[in-house]
């Protein structure tokens, strides 16, 4: 198949468009034709294909820079990852990677479009639902993380870090609960540790124990963070899937999240983590210390945790999708029908 994927685009190593980048990979090495198109000129676009990640550089991926979707240098194709583009560029297909994160018009027009929806997280196929979205065309297809990289690499009794954890300006990402937590679990324990790390620094003081890291690399990330860390605690209100605390999990960390939607595919309470209600940062910090005065049951949950990840693998969800396409391309009206309600 010819595949075109027509979204912003980033130089930098995080977000939901290193997923579109990874799933276009993916279907790249299963022999499809991929191009990614970057444009047209969202505020993120990279200005030279020198700027993509060293992970765009592989797998025969073809990466254009156009200013418009109807640029002639973009090749057709027979169908076409974004919300709008033209015919030539074959049948609409659309990722959901979240809900509530951003505008508010654009995600309902992604539901209202007639074509597949292929949703990162299994509560995204729920909120579709709402919107009267026919069955058919809600593909529940979780996110993958890379296994070469992310994976146990230091002893779950060998970790000199209690807890790590993501600091994100969104406010869906909960850092006000985040830093309250971490605050608790310093004053509570005199030898306490902890990590925090983000592209930016974060807008509040760090208690005692607890250092930034500025940007690290997977690799960094993999050895240094997540694979000395005790537990990873996610702290926020909403999640479209959440990356970061599956990484961690595949490195041996035990998580400790709020309920935020994205993090029911992994985070299953008492289970494979400790799971707690969204907005309450003493709550975070009870389960965490739980963890931490409980060792047995900090490793029991870290090794349940890294097996359940298993299943998140980028040439599995690749899979998926080719089934969906072959359907798809074979008979598109039965992937075309209208919403029930426009909410």
């Amino acid at each position: 198949m010819r595949l075109t994927f027509g979204f912003p685009s980033s130089g930098e190593e995080t977000g939901g468009v290193m997923v579109l980048y990874e799933f276009a990979n993916a279907l790249s090495r299963r022999g499809h034709e991929v191009t990614f198109v970057h444009g047209p000129a969202w505020p993120t676009r990279i200005s030279s294909l020198d700027q993509l990640p060293d992970i765009c550089r592989r797998d025969g991926v073809r990466h254009l820079i156009v200013d418009a979707l109807d640029d002639p240098s973009i090749p057709e194709s027979d169908v076409m990852f974004s919300q709008s583009g033209p015919a030539r560029l074959g049948l609409p297909c659309i990722f959901v990677q979240g809900f509530g994160m951003l505008s508010e018009e654009w995600e309902r027009d992604a539901f209202r479009e007639r074509a597949p929806k292929i949703c990162v997280a299994s509560w995204l196929t729920e909120v579709g639902r709402t919107f009267g979205v026919p069955a058919e065309q809600l593909i529940h297809v979780p996110n993958g993380i890379d296994h070469a990289t992310f994976n146990l690499q230091t002893p779950l009794d060998q970790r000199p870090i209690d807890v790590a954890a993501l600091s994100h300006p969104h406010p869906e990402k909960g850092w006000p609960i985040l830093i309250e937590a971490l605050r608790q679990l310093s004053a509570s324990r005199s030898d306490f540790s902890g990590v925090v790390f983000g592209r930016n620094q974060p807008p509040d003081e760090l208690p005692r124990g607890v250092r930034f890291v500025s940007s690290p690399d997977h690799a960094e990330l993999a050895a240094d963070v997540y694979g000395k860390c005790r537990v990873f605690v996610q702290a926020s209100y909403r999640e479209g899937f959440g990356l970061t605390p599956v990484e961690a999990m595949a490195c041996g960390a035990a998580l400790v999240t709020t309920d935020n939607g994205g993090s029911r595919d992994y985070g299953i309470n008492g289970v494979t983590a400790k799971v707690v209600p969204t907005g309450d940062g003493r709550a975070l910090a009870d389960a965490v210390t739980v963890l931490l005065d409980d060792d047995a049951e900090r490793q029991r949950l870290s090794r349940a945790g890294s097996e359940h990840i298993a299943m998140f693998d980028w040439d599995r969800s690749a899979g998926l999708i080719d089934d969906l396409l072959q359907r798809y391309l074979a008979e598109p009206s039965e992937f075309q029908r209208p919403p029930a309600i426009l909410t």
